[in-house]
């Protein structure tokens, strides 16, 4: 009887009521990639990329306001957890990898193309994080607030009551600072510590499926 009553209940809620989005992603992020460099006083090139990510982003959201059916502005809150992984190649190829983990707020706004079930997003997330690079027998840590512009598209599914979607985007952070130059092995340190001052990660596109309730 219970579970007649809330079918019933799901049966007859209106669109315009469906106020919560539960989100969940599988980012492929690409680190910063260190071109290949002759450390003076050693016959060595040094280079790296960091170009194999993966991880996963948990996103839940809420209506904020309602412009008619083709505007919606929404916050919401996010778990997120990706690395890239690469190589440092010198004289002695190391493995490296990117790894950032912790939580988000965000405000997101869609633009809905009438009667397709299409939009597109746009919106900020501020990112409070742990990261850590490791490369050549080396570690940083840090912990990193950083600003995320997020540009979107989804597609929601022909499905009545509850509305399921497939969504896309591309993400970069807002502002993003070089690494130093290397010009030493010694500076191999300096570089590994500015991989915490603001370019952790370049860029990445998001595939995913949400619901919306």
């Amino acid at each position: 009887m219970l579970i007649r009553t809330i079918a019933l209940s799901l049966a007859v809620l209106p669109l315009s009521a469906q106020t919560w989005d539960l989100r969940v992603e599988v980012p492929f992020p690409k680190g910063q990639n260190l071109p290949q460099t002759l450390l003076q006083g050693t016959s060595n090139y040094l280079s790296g990329d960091l170009d194999t990510g993966n991880g996963a982003i948990f996103t839940l959201s809420h209506r904020i306001l309602r412009v008619g059916p083709i505007l919606k502005f929404d916050w919401g809150v996010e778990v997120a957890n990706w690395k890239a992984a690469g190589q440092l190649q010198g004289a002695v190829n190391q493995g490296s990898t990117l790894k950032q983990y912790g939580l988000g707020v965000g405000v997101n706004a869609q633009f809905w193309v009438p009667f397709t079930g299409v939009a597109g997003e746009l919106g900020l997330i501020q990112r409070l994080q742990k990261y850590q690079f490791e490369t050549a027998g080396g570690s940083q840590d840090h912990s990193l607030s950083r600003t995320w512009l997020r540009v979107g598209l989804r597609w929601r599914l022909p499905v009545p009551v509850i509305n399921p979607y497939v969504a896309a985007s591309y993400q970069q952070p807002v502002t993003q600072d070089r690494p130093v130059k290397l010009s030493s092995v010694a500076d191999l340190t300096a570089y590994l510590a500015a991989q915490g001052s603001g370019q952790e990660f370049e860029r990445m596109w998001t595939f995913g499926v949400g619901l919306q309730f």
